[in-house]
């Protein structure tokens, strides 16, 4: 009888260290995912970026914006995916903001992909052809697919 309540309790412990079983890195949602990918196929020079969150409320006319993140990153080869952090309570900083629902969340790119110092044509930036392609769901923790392209010609370097 002893050993039925040793085996068992032993089954017991094992069952609940497995169900308690957690990434610590995952323990705090403080972040999104982003898949940045393109439809072209993107060259590069200057590997390194930057990715800017911001919020801002839906429910007034013409909001401003608030910046929430921002994080430089190094490119990889397409399609490739990076961690965004965000604040813990992203809808604090967003004025007059009485329903969260209101809010809206969106990222922007720096990227002077081909390393000239100017944000121009030729650089890689969101592919606005895509409809609301900047806009971001704050509370999804898999990946977000962020459409890229090439600056056209119409926004020339000075």
């Amino acid at each position: 009888m002893k050993k039925i309540l040793t085996l068992l309790f032993t089954a017991f412990c094992i069952i609940l260290m497995l169900s308690c079983d957690t990434d610590i890195d995952d323990a705090d949602n403080n972040y999104i995912i982003l898949e940045l990918m393109s439809d072209e196929d993107l060259t590069f020079s200057n590997r390194s970026f930057t990715v800017n969150l911001y919020g801002g409320n839906d429910s007034i006319a013409n909001p401003s914006a608030v910046q929430l993140a921002s994080n430089n990153f190094e490119a990889q080869n397409f399609p490739f995916e990076i961690r965004l952090e965000i604040p813990a309570d992203p809808y604090a900083p967003i004025q007059n903001l009485e329903d969260n629902n209101n809010a809206r969340f969106y990222v922007e790119i720096e990227w002077d992909s081909d390393n000239n110092g100017q944000l121009c044509q030729g650089d890689i930036d969101l592919d606005y052809r895509i409809q609301n392609v900047e806009l971001i769901n704050i509370n999804r923790r898999d990946p977000q697919e962020v459409f890229l392209s090439t600056i056209p010609q119409t926004i020339p370097c000075e």
